[in-house]
Order: structure tokens, then sequence, then C-alpha cells
């Protein structure tokens, strides 16, 4: 009887619901990098902690677009975290937006704005 109850178990953790996305956040620093520097750029998907795959780009405003990227979710984690860093060179000021695109399990948009200013 308890192995039962336990294989029951192990099949509902296996093969029961899959990860479903409850938030998605992206967030930087607002004063964005310093001359030459990266932004890192960050989401934040929390999860039910199901197990499952992300399925996500990230859409940058300068028109540059990440090709279909996949964050593998394990069981019992309940957020997933994704990074971009974006490269900035040169002299000026560029408002700049990064937005993440989730595409599976679930269609969703985030974005973070900055600016990344150099004046030398």
């Amino acid at each position: 009887m308890v192995l039962a109850a336990v294989l029951g178990y192990l099949a509902w953790q296996r093969f029961g619901p899959a990860v479903e996305v409850r938030e998605v956040a992206v967030s930087t620093d607002p004063g964005g990098p310093g001359c030459g520097a990266a932004a890192d750029v960050v989401a934040v998907v929390r999860t039910n902690g199901r197990p499952g795959t992300l399925t996500y780009r990230w859409v940058r405003s300068d028109g540059t677009r990440s090709e279909e990227l996949t964050e593998r979710v394990p069981a019992g984690r309940k957020e997933a975290t994704l990074h971009l860093l974006w490269t900035f060179q040169g002299t000026g000021s560029y408002p700049a937006r990064a937005e993440l695109q989730l595409i599976s399990p679930v269609e969703r948009t985030a974005a973070a704005e900055f600016t990344y200013r150099c004046p030398r």
C-alpha cells in the first residue's frame, strides 16, 4: 500500500500539471551603463514550481531580436532568472528599451527602459 502511494506521488510529480507562469518582470539599473559598458537586463519569471520549459526572446529598441531561447525550470523552483547583456560604445545619449517576449508556455511581455549616456 505504501509503495503504491509512493509510486502514485512520483507519477504525479513527473506527469502532473506543467509549469505555469504567474508573473513576469524585467528590470535593470535605470541610470543605464557608463561609457563603453554593458547593461545587465534581468527578467524574473515566477512560476507555480512545476517543471517545464520556458521559450522566450529578447527584443531591443535598436532593432535587434534574439533567436528563440529556452530555459528549463526544474521541479520545485518557483522562478527563473533570464539575462540580456547589452553592450554600448561611443559618445552621446541613447534611450534604450529591452523587452522580454515570453512565447511559451504562455505569451507575455515585460520591458525595462534606461538611457545610455557617455559625455566624452
